[in-house]
């Protein structure tokens, strides 16, 4: 009884899936096809859409270009000011030179990061910053390098910076008498220093400055001589704790000074604590 009933049902079950089928199958047969001029007329729609909107892109971009053309061509922004600021080694008209900028020339035109890195190239400035004062007005400020020494390489003079960069060959128009520079092979690294003892050295805080040296060598052995031709006397200075030895030696140069010895005094040398003195011969004379 059971059994029958079941594959009765099973039966029904089969006869539903395949009415269920059959109705989808027509459903689909009965819903119409789009018509081939529908979908053209659509299409032909969307590209006209698509062409007037890159028309009109165009006009807009044509229309931005006559327009920057016209502001960067009228007479309003001329430039009728340029200030420079900060030079000292270069001057205003080399400035200008540098950055291909002048009076009359537009202000809009003028391409700011270009000047900016056309003058950042020099070889004596280290930085520079242009502002544009809309209508005329243009401000050009630079860092100059400051040349502290004067170094041989290949033959040739160079002006260098207190840490031994170089600057730019020495030139004959624009000479400027600075100490010469000679560090030897094996004490390359005590240059680092020098930007230090310079620094001393402009602050007065030694009996001597950097205007009175002839010329600085840095030796091995972790020494430096230090030659002043107008008072011809030679400094030899220790560089471990070359900051104590400069103490050191401040004390016994004004000490020779209070006692009227100084003028005999031909070298004076400070390191390991202690300062020692060398007189001048008989045939050596001190000009003050």
């Amino acid at each position: 009884m059971s059994v029958a009933r079941l594959n009765k049902s099973r039966l029904n079950l089969n006869n539903t899936d395949r009415k269920t089928r059959a109705r989808n199958v027509n459903k689909m047969r009965r819903e119409p096809s789009r018509p081939l001029s529908d979908v053209l007329t659509t299409l032909f729609r969307k590209t006209c859409i698509s062409s007037v909107c890159l028309l009109m892109l165009a006009i807009v971009g044509l229309g931005c270009l006559a327009g920057y053309r016209w502001l960067t061509a009228h007479p309003y922004f001329a430039l009728q000011d340029i200030k420079v600021t900060g030079n000292h080694r270069l001057s205003y008209g080399e400035i200008l030179g540098i950055s291909e900028v002048g009076l009359n020339k537009n202000s809009l035109a003028v391409n700011i990061g270009d000047v900016e890195g056309r003058l950042s190239q020099n070889h004596w400035i280290k930085s520079a910053a242009v502002k544009r004062e809309l209508p005329g007005n243009l401000s050009i400020h630079v860092r100059e390098k400051t040349p502290q020494f004067m170094v041989r390489q290949s033959d040739k003079l160079f002006y260098c910076d207190s840490s031994g960069e170089l600057i730019a060959p020495v030139a004959p128009g624009k000479f400027t008498s600075l100490p010469f520079l000679n560090i030897e092979s094996d004490a390359m690294r005590k240059a680092e220093i020098l930007p230090e003892f310079m620094a001393v050295l402009s602050r007065r805080e030694l009996p001597f400055d950097p205007g009175q040296i002839a010329w600085i060598n840095i030796k091995g052995g972790d020494r430096m001589e230090i030659f002043m031709d107008n008072l011809g006397l030679t400094i030899r200075l220790g560089l471990d704790n070359w900051q104590e030895h400069l103490s050191d030696l401040n004390i016994v140069w004004h000490d020779l000074k209070n006692r009227g010895e100084f003028r005999n005094v031909a070298t004076i040398s400070a390191g390991n604590g202690r300062v020692w003195v060398e007189k001048r011969t008989s045939g050596q004379v001190a000009s003050q």
